[in-house]
């Protein structure tokens, strides 16, 4: 019977010290993009500010070549790690929907690309391989 309460401890203690060490984190940047509102774009026809009603305020634009483009992003993380004392494990997988919306020098969109991958983003509990 003392045997057993010693080794009780011991794996309690070991059970204890590699659980603390589990960590799970999720992140996003942005704001989804919607859908709808990128289809409502026509070229040649919607103006600036019918598409900062319609989605809002771009979150980055790039002028050049007597045109302007906003960029609207959205980026969806998960990564689960292992953190022990001396050694870590970390697996991160991060995807990111984009739209892109050019402008002539009206103001008028000419094109739109829209690219939408945070749907594949997976979580995997294991930080090795596939």
């Amino acid at each position: 019977m003392l045997f057993f309460k010693p080794l009780a401890g011991i794996v309690i203690v070991l059970t204890l010290a590699l659980l603390q060490g589990c960590v799970v984190t999720r992140g996003t940047v942005g704001e989804p993009i919607q859908e709808e509102a990128v289809s409502a774009i026509k070229k040649g026809k919607t103006t600036m500010a019918e598409v900062v009603s319609s989605i809002g305020a771009p979150d980055r634009i790039v002028r050049g070549n007597d045109r302007e483009i906003f960029h609207y992003y959205y980026y969806d993380g998960k990564s689960p790690a292992m953190m022990l004392i001396l050694l870590n494990f970390i697996r991160m997988d991060v995807k990111s929907d984009n739209l892109y919306v050019f402008f002539n020098r009206d103001g008028i969109a000419e094109e739109v690309v829209y690219g939408k991958r945070t749907d594949r983003t997976r979580f995997k509990l294991w930080p090795f391989g596939d």
